[in-house]
């Protein structure tokens, strides 16, 4: 690898090389190998970019400096790709040593490369192996990003910890253990599971099932399912039949859909999938390859916004209202029927009228059901959850100019009304906070003197611009003005 930076070669050509190297150290290439070797790729570029770093002296260090940066800037966004391009260069440095009888620069470079790992992965593994012990230690991880929804964080957290518990314990019999998650869009049922991911040992799939199809149809179908599962995993079967799957828009597959010749499509999902959920064996088909996936020990999380629901609800109340005696005047409206949206409202009975097929439902061990988001969680959400959009913004105008970014209270009760006039829950914050930035985004690499940019309800709103603060010593400063230096 190192010997790449002696010719300044094109991304074609490198990614072509490193994309040989790595073939001989891994069996298989996926596609999100091939995301690494497009972030090395732009690594390697970055470093012929830079002008302090002399073309004699360019080397592999130069690329581990670059990744460093970017660790340091956001682990999260980097993680994944930075660990499999480090297991990469220390497989091929380990196998280059060998080759060429300890190489002084080469075993350096490992040196490196395990440093980095050491630094930013093993600690972080063992803190997550120290996470996953109870279902508490995991609901307090989410905690740190997602605001409320109290009852669906416990129903996960419990369920992934009843997981894990039944795989590393399979001669023990467990109750049912698939979860159903009802709520609005945008109010966090997704989220969640995005930070369980970071933290199970469990590959994880977040998935769409809306689209779904039976298997004798054109389209997705539930082997994809398992088949983006294994993918996961790293193609490994084993760590995939015991894997995560979350089925978002859930409830989209319970409304009848019918093909041309009448059959109702979506019935047949459900058993399909009923069969998946009850734990069965599937054939799957990839690239001429054939195997069998056993799905016994995967967990399944359902979830969807399950619009209409109430009219379900309502139905049942007036059927326990009457046959709890209410007849004639007595028998109320099932417009006068309270349906607040709660967890003693959905039940099996519920689910059924809604569409869900009756062994599916009988299938299900837990439902909890998320509450939609308030002025006040919306403006919690801004600002309370570790790494938020405000600081996430803040951060980059930070980088860029070296002023604070401030909103006001009244620029973040403005944001949270207008994304609760959107109706699509937490989901509108990015897009409006987005535009209120969007000038100060434009302008800030090219300020000089600015100590602060505030951003007031007026300003999300399209009234007016940000304001600038100079700082004491740049009194003459102007908004706006670019730094002519930098050209």
């Amino acid at each position: 690898m190192i010997h790449i930076f002696r010719l300044e070669r094109s991304a074609k050509d490198i990614t072509e090389y490193i994309i040989k190297r790595l073939a001989i150290v891994c069996e298989d290439i996926n596609a999100k190998d091939a995301e690494s070797v497009a972030y090395l790729t732009i690594l390697y570029q970055r470093v012929l970019e830079d002008r302090r770093i002399a073309p004699e002296e360019r080397g592999l260090m130069h690329i581990l400096d670059k990744l460093e940066e970017d660790l340091m800037y956001d682990r999260r966004i980097f993680a994944a790709r930075a660990e499999f391009i480090l297991d990469f260069l220390e497989a091929d440095l380990l196998r280059c040593a060998l080759l060429s009888c300890n190489n002084k620069t080469e075993v350096i470079t490992l040196g490196r490369v395990r440093w980095l790992k050491k630094t930013y992965f093993s600690g972080e593994k063992e803190k997550k192996t120290a996470e996953r012990l109870t279902p508490g230690t995991l609901k307090r991880y989410v905690d740190q990003y997602v605001i409320g929804q109290e009852a669906a964080k416990k129903a996960v957290a419990v369920a992934v910890y009843r997981h894990d518990k039944m795989v590393k314990h399979p001669g023990e019999k467990f109750a049912a253990n698939v979860v159903l998650l009802i709520g609005p869009s945008g109010c966090g049922k997704t989220e969640i599971m995005r930070r369980i991911q970071e933290v199970t040992e469990y590959p994880v799939i977040c998935t769409d099932v809306s689209s779904l199809g039976a298997s004798q149809y054109r389209g997705r179908h539930k082997e994809d399912l398992l088949i983006s599962l294994w993918e996961k995993s790293g193609r490994k079967k084993a760590q995939a039949e015991h894997g995560i799957i979350f089925m978002d828009e859930f409830d989209k597959v319970l409304q009848p859909v019918f093909s041309e010749r009448g059959i109702n499509v979506h019935d047949d999902v459900q058993s399909q999938l009923l069969t998946m959920l009850e734990g069965s064996d599937v054939e799957l088909k990839v690239n001429g390859r054939v195997f069998t996936m056993n799905t016994s020990h995967i967990l399944f999380i359902l979830a969807g916004a399950f619009q209409g629901i109430e009219e379900c609800v309502r139905e049942s109340k007036v059927k326990e209202e009457q046959q709890s005696g209410f007849i004639g005047f007595n028998n109320p409206l099932m417009s006068e029927i309270d349906v607040g949206f709660s967890r003693n409202n959905i039940t099996h009975e519920v689910l059924m009228k809604y569409g869900m097929k009756r062994e599916l439902a009988g299938r299900i061990s837990e439902i909890a059901v998320l509450n939609p988001l308030k002025r006040e969680d919306m403006i919690r959400i801004l600002t309370v959850p570790k790494d938020n959009l405000i600081e996430r913004y803040a951060r980059e105008i930070r980088l860029a100019c070296g002023a604070d970014l401030v909103f006001t209270e009244e620029a973040l009760e403005k944001i949270a009304d207008i994304a609760i006039a959107e109706e699509t829950g937490a989901r509108a914050l990015h897009q409006i906070v987005r535009r209120a930035v969007r000038q100060c985004l434009y302008e800030a690499p090219g300020l000089k003197g600015v100590s602060s940019i505030t951003i007031t309800g007026e300003v999300v709103s399209g009234e007016k611009d940000p304001v600038f603060c100079m700082a004491k010593d740049a009194a003459d400063w102007k908004a706006g003005e670019w730094d002519e230096e930098a050209f």
